[in-house]
């Protein structure tokens, strides 16, 4: 019982490979200010004595409000994820973790990005079931991904060999010196991109207004 983040960066929970995972344009947090005075209250109120440094992060020099908050925005699933990850190191839990973005082009009429659960249809490989035209691409990546977590669930490893016989893209455990994840996208592929500078901080601050409560025995 109680929240299950919070449960899981205190590393009260059981020690099993965790795989987590997002698409790349779902729940993005904005900083809730229309002017560039309201964006620097809100920095000071949230980051005290390290606002400046906020604030070059998002472009000090760029005047335009909306340009700002778009600089300043960041997916709240990649955060939480980070944040879970590096509570993860540093209690030393020694937990394999395996994280994903899924950045695919959805067809449709709707253009409707990589909404919320569109990944679901190709982990479980059924996009024959919905009415998008889906092509071939997407057949190809939907069968992968869901050999991936065919592997994960049996053995808590996602890596293996497709049903084409050909070995799978190397997934890789996410750790805070190789903090890389699979992407898939128009093909599976593992992905060294780093986290933006902005995402460090915020994690960085998670850490350092919370070190009390992650570390708490």
């Amino acid at each position: 019982m109680d929240n299950p983040f919070e449960r899981f960066i205190q590393n009260e929970h059981w020690k099993v490979p965790v795989m987590f995972g997002h698409t790349s344009s779902e729940f993005f947090s904005v900083p809730k200010a229309e002017t560039l005075k309201e964006l620097k209250k809100m920095a000071v109120d949230m980051f005290g004595d390290d606002a400046g440094a906020y604030m070059e992060l998002c472009e000090a020099r760029c005047t335009d409000i909306e340009e700002r908050k778009k600089r300043a925005s960041v997916s709240s699933s990649e955060y939480a994820i980070r944040v879970a990850t590096q509570a993860n190191a540093d209690m030393v839990a020694n937990t394999p973790m395996y994280y994903y973005v899924f950045d695919v082009e959805i067809p449709g009429w709707d253009n409707p990005g990589t909404f919320h659960s569109v990944d679901l249809w190709f982990f479980f490989e059924t996009l024959a079931k919905c009415w998008r035209p889906f092509v071939g691409k997407h057949y190809d990546l939907a069968r992968q991904m869901c050999n991936y977590w065919a592997y994960f669930i049996r053995s808590g490893d996602p890596n293996g060999h497709d049903s084409t016989g050909e070995e799978l893209p190397r997934w890789e455990a996410y750790s805070l010196t190789a903090p890389y994840g699979m992407l898939f996208a128009d093909r599976s592929e593992f992905s060294r991109e780093e986290p933006s500078e902005l995402m460090r901080f915020l994690v960085q601050q998670y850490f350092k207004k919370n070190w009390k409560r992650v570390h708490a025995e």
